[in-house]
């Protein structure tokens, strides 16, 4: 009876699991990243649609900031700050914006916006986020 395995078995197996590992790791990180940036773009929609909500309940004009030198979005209504989410540090992405800031009116309007884009990056992939001047979100990924 033997108790050990030979060293040509144990070889054979750690260059099988090596192998595996090289072919699944590439794919496993390129799910991970767009995991990641739709995380992310989730988040910015969600917070967009709170600031509209927000503005629908109290009665009053609300805000979506982007803060794209720190990664962070903010939903206000006067001087409360209703919601607060680092997206670039919680998700490893960037953020770009054509304007910071998305008001809507107590009616769930925008207000004074003309189509603001925010993108979210992370490596090569690229999501848009777009609203219009009513206030329409549309997302569209990479």
């Amino acid at each position: 009876m033997r108790s050990a395995h030979t060293l040509p078995e144990l070889t054979l197996t750690v260059t099988l699991l090596a192998l595996v590992t090289a072919i699944a790791l590439p794919t496993l990180n390129a799910a991970t990243a767009r995991w990641r940036l739709r995380a992310a773009s989730s988040d910015i929609v969600n917070a967009l649609v709170l600031a509209r909500d927000v503005a629908l309940a109290r009665g009053t004009t609300a805000a979506f900031v982007v803060d794209a030198l720190h990664g962070e979005v903010r939903v206000m209504c006067g001087t409360d700050t209703v919601m607060r989410r680092a997206v670039g540090a919680t998700h490893g992405v960037l953020l770009a914006a054509s304007g910071d800031t998305v008001r809507y009116a107590p009616d769930g309007l925008a207000v004074g916006v003309s189509n603001t884009t925010v993108l979210v990056v992370h490596g090569t992939q690229v999501d848009s986020i777009v609203v219009s001047r009513l206030g329409r979100v549309r997302w569209s990924g990479s």
